[in-house]
């Protein structure tokens, strides 16, 4: 079939999140979204994966799910899993409306809802820095549902970003402060963010190649008041920003595109050889 071009999947792009921004969950719960370079990117490295229409997408962690929507536009098979704890049930309830198959799964203990060597591309994005617990299990049931030659797509928090190193270096911690989830029964936050050499372990352990890796993304535009809100927030925040704060994203911004390893995200991209047993380590 005819590939689409870059400006044509921008187009389906929009329009999906247009789709989404007019669904229960973003117009009764106001978590709308716009338009990210990095998650074109995802869709773009998604679609080099497809091969065909018949070709299965699995999205994990599925939030918002506009990948699957784009990809359900497409007429590819998709299928969407998350965590209830860690999001909540209407995620999944909005994505189902989108005809998508949703499930709720907790990837570090629950299999999949699919069958072995039946999906071509996985897609994790903003999802393993979330994991209580090792990500292994999780990866060997990626191993076990891919087909042959099929790939993961990873995108995680760049653990030594510079945002980071400014943040610890002005003594304030780069986790969320604990009265955000003091009270709470499950904390949905990051537990553990991760550098390329522990990214590239964790995936080579579980028996995948990696097949590209790239340092993405700059310093972000969240709202920031006082010096002390630079500690992590749960959500981005409206209002005006600090105004040290606008000076200093100029040097910032410089240095993430001169320095790779001072980006603010791990972009990866594994893939499963043929003969690959998911139960048995690989070379790290």
């Amino acid at each position: 079939m005819p590939k689409l071009s870059r400006a044509e999947l921008s187009r389906l792009y929009r329009a999906a999140i247009e789709e989404y921004n007019a669904s229960p969950l973003a117009a009764l719960r106001g978590w709308t979204t716009a338009p990210s370079d990095n998650k074109l990117r995802e869709i773009e490295e998604i679609y080099a994966r497809l091969p065909h229409k018949d070709s299965v997408f699995l999205d994990v962690g599925t939030g918002q799910g506009i990948p699957p929507r784009f990809f359900k536009t497409l007429g590819y098979r998709v299928v969407a899993v998350d965590n209830p704890n860690a999001y909540s049930q209407a995620t999944l309830e909005n994505a189902a409306l989108a005809g998508i198959e949703a499930f709720p799964c907790d990837i570090v203990s629950e299999k999949l809802p699919l069958a072995d060597e039946t999906v071509d591309c996985i897609l994790c994005a903003d999802v393993i820095e979330h994991l209580l617990h090792s990500p292994k299990f999780a990866l060997q049931e990626f191993a076990r549902v891919l087909k042959p030659g099929g790939v993961c797509i990873v995108t995680t928090p760049n653990a030594v970003r510079l945002s980071v190193r400014i943040r610890v270096v002005l003594g304030i911690s780069n986790w969320p402060h604990l009265r955000q989830f003091f009270n709470a029964p499950y904390h949905k936050g990051h537990h553990h963010e991760y550098t390329e050499a522990e990214l590239r372990f964790a995936f080579r352990a579980s028996g995948f190649e990696i097949a590209k890796f790239r340092y993405v993304g700059t310093v972000t535009g969240v709202a920031v008041e006082r010096l002390e809100d630079l500690q992590p927030q749960p959500r981005r925040r409206e209002g005006r920003t600090h105004p040290l704060v606008r000076l200093a994203k100029i040097p910032v911004y410089v240095l993430e595109r001169l320095v790779p390893h001072f980006r603010q995200v791990l972009f990866l991209v594994a893939r499963k050889p043929d003969g690959v047993d998911p139960s048995k380590p690989g070379n790290s």
